[in-house]
């Protein structure tokens, strides 16, 4: 009877968190399934076209996972911002959010192009993937600077609690790309009878897609934020430097930015390790695993998004069981979810990825890693969704030392003695990943359950 009781008592809570979490949900299996179309497109290459963009996911992944800290560092203060009934303040962090998005993203581009020629061949391009490998990384460098506007404006949209807004033009944009795909990648061919126009660059088509889908979601995701409902906001109302915001967004998004640049040189390094110690075909299957595995910590990350803006508001209300009582659900729902999630991947792992590839040594070793990770996804889902939960409740510092701890005193020692010392392939570097992923989620739950962020997010005294 007790359950019963429980589950009416969390009904609100339940509904609201609901409310946030599919849009975002479905934002993201919308575009991991536009990318699947899109790595297949690339795909029908064969290896080499396949080899050539998974080389580039590392580092462009890292860049990534630093302006997602930046993200951090603004959405969490709009969140507890709104939570305070504060909506001047809103206003003002939006405006210094754009400034950053600006100056980040800049520098971003700028160093991303004077190391194009480099990254690839430090990732282990062999000789004849290396031309495209660079010539995709130069193409996509370009669109570094709306990236960041992509990046941290859906942040800050999802903390206001606006997560249907990024799912239209996250969707609307991943659909350009795969139309600008057909144009840029294929040449001009036929098909029943009608002449499909096409400019035959292949890999690198596939990068000027994708830069111009970028373009257009960044312009959009800025001019969103500015308009958003109750906290209208102009650039005209100042743009100078506010230092207690940079501050405060350095203090939240600073340990964020280290945690993601920690699992994602992580990711580099073990990538490295794909492409020196092994073969093309073993590069291209880490790739089409990599774009395969995608599917199952969706939800994960839709939940998160619901997770970091109630937690966020819950904090700057002032409301400790609330901010408790929306860790604690999302963390559970995100579980069950990436449970059923981990199961389909397990089964259908030869058929998944044979949709991005055809080559029969590619699928046999992706699926092989496929599975090998599979059960580890409830645990990555909980790692996720924790995270973003204690990012919301200003304990940012914690989930940099898992980030730190689990890739580089777990996954990547683990992956060279899988690979080097054992000789068990690309499997070898999944199961040194499932094991931190296990890790990483079991840490992130004994914290949440210590309640040691309740102090950190000034909630020690609320009654």
């Amino acid at each position: 009877m007790s359950i019963l009781t429980n589950i009416q008592q969390e009904k609100p809570r339940l509904r609201r968190m609901w409310a946030l979490s599919w849009p975002a949900i479905i934002e993201q299996v919308l575009g991991t399934m536009v990318s699947y179309v899109d790595t297949a497109m690339v795909g029908v290459m064969g290896e080499v076209g396949s080899a050539a963009v998974s080389v580039n996911g590392p580092p462009i992944w890292l860049i990534h996972g630093l302006l997602i800290g930046v993200g951090v560092g603004y959405s969490v203060q709009v969140s507890n911002a709104i939570g305070a009934g504060d909506r001047e303040r809103v206003r003002v962090v939006i405006r210094q959010a754009f400034l950053a998005a600006l100056v980040c993203g800049a520098i971003a581009c700028g160093l991303y192009e004077l190391l194009s020629g480099y990254l690839p061949f430090w990732m282990g391009a062999k000789p004849e993937v290396l031309p495209h490998a660079i010539g995709y990384m130069r193409i996509y460098s370009a669109s570094l600077l709306f990236n960041a506007l992509l990046t941290i404006f859906s942040a800050t949209l999802r903390c206001m609690g606006n997560t249907k807004t990024p799912l239209l033009f996250n969707t609307a944009t991943n659909l350009l790309n795969v139309v600008l795909n057909f144009f840029f990648i294929y040449p001009t061919r036929t098909w029943h009878g009608h002449i499909i126009p096409g400019l035959g660059w292949g890999v690198e088509g596939a990068a000027v897609a994708t830069s111009v889908s970028i373009t257009a979601a960044g312009l959009w995701a800025a001019w969103a934020a500015f308009r958003q409902s109750g906290y209208q906001t102009s650039l005209r109302e100042g743009l100078s430097p506010d230092a207690a915001i940079v501050r405060r967004a350095a203090f939240l998004g600073l340990p964020s930015a280290l945690e993601r640049a920690a699992v994602n040189l992580g990711q580099i390094a073990t990538t490295a390790l794909v492409g020196h110690a092994l073969t093309t075909a073993a590069m291209a299957a880490n790739h089409v695993a990599t774009t395969a595995e995608g599917f199952c910590y969706l939800p994960a990350y839709g939940i998160g998004y619901a997770a970091v803006a109630l937690v966020g508001q819950a904090v700057g209300a002032g409301n400790k069981d609330d901010a408790r009582a929306y860790g604690t659900l999302t963390g559970a729902l995100g579980f069950l979810l990436c449970l059923v999630t981990g199961t389909v991947l397990f089964v259908f792992a030869p058929p998944l990825a044979s949709i991005f590839n055809s080559d029969a040594q590619v699928v046999y070793e992706a699926s092989l890693a496929l599975r090998t990770v599979a059960f580890a996804e409830p645990f990555f889902a909980l790692s996720i969704i924790l995270t973003n939960a204690l990012h919301g409740a200003n304990d940012v510092r914690f989930p940099m030392f898992i980030g730190l701890f689990c890739m580089w005193g777990v996954r990547v020692p683990f992956a060279c003695l899988f690979v080097l010392g054992f000789h068990w392939g690309l499997s070898g570097v999944w199961g040194a990943m499932a094991m931190d992923l296990t890790l990483r989620g079991i840490l992130c739950v004994l914290r949440w359950k210590s309640g040691k962020w309740v102090r950190l997010a000034h909630l020690d005294t609320a009654e």
